[in-house]
């Protein structure tokens, strides 16, 4: 038997490789997926709309009168190109050279792997090639979210997108120089929550913030927190307020204890400043406290019918995932392995994703801003 990459390529059926990669879903750790999860969708437009019908408080009318006008219209639209994201790996010759030493010490083993050839593709492909796209995805997903616009640039390519959060849900930056950063002594941590809450109606799901963040927020005297309950990244926090005066209590208003999500996960990018060095990207942004909501959707919705659908009140929109064209128009991820001819001392690997997160609701998005200490 032959050391072939070539030949375990073919012995895994065509088109293998496209299979995996649209077959391919975020691991459960890449939180914003659960927010704006991926969908595959069959057209290259992202084009979200919605119309609602508020009813509005009937009013007085005299005898013998018209009727007053009643209801309020209103129309939104989201309409956007995909995003076309793509790599290309190549296994070298010297990374070849150690697989084939561990083929040949296999097959001539006791328990021989004929799949170990076309399993170290497989894996090739999925760590070198589909991992880097969702996690590029999961990245835009932390922008839309937590900055609420998308302003990437890369291989002289601009994607530029707004969300249309409303501005009173972007709260007032806080800085050191104001000494109103969470790290500060005038700390208005407390406050950027109640004005969220105000806004969301007091109807918060998730707080949701980098490790530098948080840990300004708990490790801050001033903000008064008292740790209730702690487990991996999930931090339950209460206020302490003053009574009698000059006693700290923690305070038994079930508004003063929330919930902080600590999401710490981050990828690797090739480093511009420093070619054939990677540098390490968090998929949330630092500086940013994000609150999300989900305040009932009030008013009736064309098409809805007699019995609202329970998660219309939750659902803050998805992961469009488009088709390719090298996928010859199916909707999902693409990818290719494969020896070129005149290289076959190499594996090359290819994929494509054309996709862009999507917000269906950005009412119920708070985002909160803070500077972080050193």
């Amino acid at each position: 038997m032959n050391f072939s990459f070539a030949q375990a390529i073919q012995d895994l059926g065509p088109e293998a490789a496209f299979k995996v990669a649209s077959a391919a879903r975020p691991a459960g750790d890449y939180l914003f997926n659960s927010i704006l999860p991926e969908r595959a969708v069959p057209s290259y437009y992202v084009k979200s709309g919605s119309m609602r019908v508020v009813g509005t408080m009937a009013g007085m009318v005299g005898m013998d009168s018209p009727y007053p006008p009643g209801g309020l219209v209103t129309i939104s639209q989201f309409l956007e190109q995909t995003a076309k994201i793509a790599n290309e790996v190549v296994l070298p010759e010297q990374t070849i050279r150690e697989l084939q030493a561990m083929w040949f010490t296999l097959t001539n083993s006791q328990n021989p792997n004929p799949n170990f050839l076309a399993q170290e593709a497989l894996n090739f492909l999925q760590k070198l090639v589909v991992q880097p796209h969702l996690d590029r995805m999961e990245w835009l997903r932390g922008q839309a979210l937590a900055i609420g616009s998308i302003d990437w640039t890369f291989n002289g390519i601009n994607l530029l997108v707004d969300y249309g959060i409303p501005t009173a849900n972007i709260l007032t930056q806080r800085t050191d120089a104001a000494n109103t950063a969470y790290f500060d002594t005038g700390s208005l941590f407390w406050t950027d929550v109640k004005a969220a809450r105000q806004i969301l109606g007091n109807n918060i799901r998730y707080i949701i913030g980098g490790p530098a963040i948080v840990d300004d927020i708990i490790s801050n005297s001033v903000n008064n927190i008292r740790v209730v309950a702690q487990n991996n990244n999930s931090w339950v926090i209460q206020k302490l307020v003053e009574r009698p005066a000059g006693t700290l209590v923690p305070s038994d208003d079930a508004r003063d204890t929330v919930t902080l999500l600590v999401y710490d996960k981050e990828a690797e990018v090739l480093n511009i400043a420093s070619p054939g060095t990677t540098t390490k990207v968090k998929f949330m942004p630092e500086g940013r406290l994000l609150f999300l909501g989900s305040a009932p959707y009030q008013g009736y919705r064309v098409g809805q019918g007699a019995t609202p659908d329970p998660e219309d009140d939750t659902a803050l929109g998805y992961t469009h995932i488009a088709p390719t064209v090298e996928g010859k128009g199916v909707a999902g991820r693409w990818a290719d392995i494969f020896t070129p001819e005149r290289e076959p001392w190499s594996l090359h690997a290819r994929g494509v994703t054309n996709g862009l997160p999507v917000i269906e609701n950005p009412d119920v998005i708070v985002i909160a801003r803070s500077e972080v200490s050193a």
